[in-house]
């Protein structure tokens, strides 16, 4: 038996003396039932991530499940699932907070002694200052503590909970965050994470230990004088009354302004980004008003929750003041019969104001708690979602033979795609030809893999997307996007994007880089920059021409040197010149490479081994260039419209 990495080819024969005593595997079930009723353990491999089982006689490799290197942690569905996960923690903070809060209890103590001691002229001042500063000194220290245990907790749980979002949506397919919409799932990870945040390290330790000090209050206060007492306490029904009322109503109300949070961030995202468009079209004026629209409904909104919480407040200084009359009342005649005296007196104004502060942070928590409810469900949502995207296993290299049989695509009641069958052999050129809305990129993004068919199966070597391992064939399968999205940071950076742009030096990635910047004819341009690759590149690109980024993408993708090349309209902003070198570039230094491109000109493609011609879903026509002018009306009507223009172009 040995471990070896799931990527490897050749196992690294190190030696493990015995199987670990449970592995996750299919159903749950134990390995050792696995072991028993299949193989003998001299034939278990221990893979990163995976239990292999094999069997030489039988020619069998089959992995059984994922491994993970601890127990699978089931998601995260309510707050109390992020309680009990950090149940030492969370106990730490509420036992600093109910210490604090109960320290406070003694004050009252502390002044009713000072009084009695003084009307008998007993006082000893020095003593009464040590009790005061030490129990001072003690809760200082409680609360700083508290403090630091507080921020620790809530930071260290948002911080879980959005990598266990952001885990989950990586999982997803990219229609999956279509539909759920980039909106929803930002605010689930800014607005919706920070209410649980508060939640957790502020409103739930401050409930408890106020919880416990309106007890400890309510005890001292009945312990003082029990007949006061209960008239006093009888205002805490009241109160309670009006806090489950404000709470039941304001969960619904936390939900719908979660929503308009999803709308305002989509509002302020297309005008941000849109922002030289709207200025050219003069439509300022509606953008604002869209705005004013979904900002009017946010207002609404928080008005009726401050409404809730004006009736809430109110009311309960109205039951307080109710209580400071009974205590003035019938303490003040317990105080002149001989009844009270007047340190118990002073002692029990002062209870009361311990009673009254709590309840009014318990009424102040519930807008936490409510939105912290209701951004939770939220996030629960995603959370629980299934994951739509099939996790494979197989790392084979490439050959580049795709098929597609009959593939469909419907996107809510519009037929997208219907029935597209063609095939790709390895190393030819193919090219999407059709009018615009034909359905040319959506079909590239079943090519892809980021938006799967309603129906058919698209299959490479003969195997669905969903059987190879994702980070294996995204290494092999490179896709330039129609629309030029760059980051923040270097040409470098943009071009061996991600991992590559981290490891390259060690990987031989910058020869790949070089490579590729050479094909996309990026040399002049990057020659003529100062810091060369190193010039920082702004946000999406702003300081480049359409051209120079649609060529900085070209790049990323070859950069990675696939067997496999999808391009979605690539030199829509590149003159044809320009075009014409690139595709010469391509041929010639990337001889093996499958091709398949989204394209609208015909001069670009005619030299293609296949020609698919697309007009709304539906194939029309497939062949070569010569093939199509006699077979396809439709590409002769493409092909002469683009004649007509042709003569204007700029020649070489």
């Amino acid at each position: 038996m040995f471990y070896t990495h799931p990527r490897g080819d050749a196992p690294d024969k190190t030696s493990v003396d015995v199987v670990p005593e449970r592995f996750m595997v299919a159903g749950n079930v134990p390995a050792e039932s696995v072991l028993s009723s299949s193989v003998s353990s001299e034939y278990v491999k221990c893979y990163t991530g995976s239990l292999v089982i094999i069997s030489p006689r039988q020619g069998l490799f089959m992995i059984i499940d994922h491994w993970p290197a601890k127990p699978m942690q089931k998601p995260t569905t309510s707050i109390k699932d992020i309680i009990l996960r950090h149940k030492t923690l969370l106990s730490l903070l509420v036992f600093l907070a109910v210490s604090s809060n109960l320290l406070n209890l003694v004050f009252p103590k502390l002044i009713a002694d000072a009084i009695d001691a003084y009307t008998s002229n007993t006082l000893d001042i020095t003593k009464v200052s040590i009790y005061f500063v030490g129990v001072s000194v003690i809760i200082l220290v409680l609360m700083l503590l508290q403090n630091i245990a507080q921020s620790f907790l809530s930071e260290k749980s948002a911080r879980e909970l959005r990598a266990e979002i952001i885990e989950k949506i990586s999982k997803q397919t990219y229609a999956y965050t279509q539909e759920k919409t980039p909106a929803y799932l930002l605010t689930n990870l800014t607005s919706d994470v920070n209410a649980v945040k508060d939640f957790l390290g502020a409103a739930m330790p401050s409930l408890i230990s106020s919880a416990f000090a309106l007890v400890g209050a309510s005890v001292l206060i009945l312990m003082t004088d029990w007949k006061l007492g209960l008239i006093v306490l009888s205002i805490i029904p009241i109160m309670g009354a009006v806090m489950v009322y404000t709470f039941s109503k304001m969960g619904s109300l936390f939900q719908k302004t979660q929503a308009v949070v999803d709308k305002l961030n989509t509002v302020i995202n297309n005008s941000i980004i849109g922002a030289a468009l709207v200025r050219v079209l003069d439509s300022g004026s509606f953008e604002k008003k869209n705005f004013q629209e979904v900002n009017t409904e946010s207002r609404e909104n928080g008005l009726k929750i401050l409404a809730l919480f004006s009736s809430f407040i109110p009311i309960i200084m109205f039951a307080s003041s109710l209580a400071s009359i009974a205590i003035l009342y019938f303490g003040g005649r317990f105080v002149i019969t001989g009844g009270m005296s007047f340190g118990q007196f002073a002692a029990f104004n002062s209870y009361i104001s311990i009673l009254l502060f709590p309840i009014f942070i318990i009424g102040f928590s519930s807008s936490v708690i409510g939105r912290a409810q209701a951004s939770m469900e939220r996030i629960k949502s995603v959370l629980l979602d299934e994951v739509r995207s099939s996790i494979g296993t197989d790392t084979r290299a490439l050959t580049g033979q795709i098929d597609l049989k009959n593939v469909s695509l419907t996107i809510g009641e519009k037929h997208i795609l219907k029935n597209i069958s063609f095939s790709v052999k390895p190393g030819s050129k193919t090219a999407i030809i059709g009018p615009t809305a034909g359905g040319k990129t959506q079909l590239l993004y079943c090519l892809s893999g980021l938006v799967s068919p309603s129906n058919g199966s698209i299959l490479y070597d003969g195997q669905l997307i969903s059987v190879y391992d994702a980070d294996s064939f995204y290494r092999q399968v490179g896709i330039v996007f129609q629309d030029s999205i760059l980051f923040s940071g270097s040409i470098r950076e943009n071009v061996a994007f991600g991992e590559n742009a981290q490891t390259g030096a060690n990987t031989g990635q910058d020869a790949f880089t070089d490579k590729a910047i050479r094909v996309a004819e990026l040399g002049d341009f990057v020659e003529g920059l100062k810091k060369g690759l190193d010039t920082e590149v702004s946000e999406r690109g702003l300081s480049l021409s359409g051209g120079q980024k649609q060529r900085i993408i070209l790049a990323r993708a070859l950069a990675q040197n696939p067997k496999i090349l999808l391009l979605d309209d690539f030199t829509a902003r590149v003159d044809a010149v320009t075009e014409k070198r690139i595709l010469e570039n391509i041929a010639r230094e990337y001889p093996e490479l499958v091709l398949i491109s989204v394209t609208q000109k015909v001069s670009s493609v005619e030299k293609y081994d296949q020609i698919v011609v697309l007009v709304e879903g539906e194939i029309v026509g497939a062949g070569t260039h010569e093939d199509l002018l006699t077979t396809t009306p439709e590409y002769v009507q493409i092909y002469e419209s683009q004649q007509s223009t042709t003569h204007y172009e700029l020649q070489p």
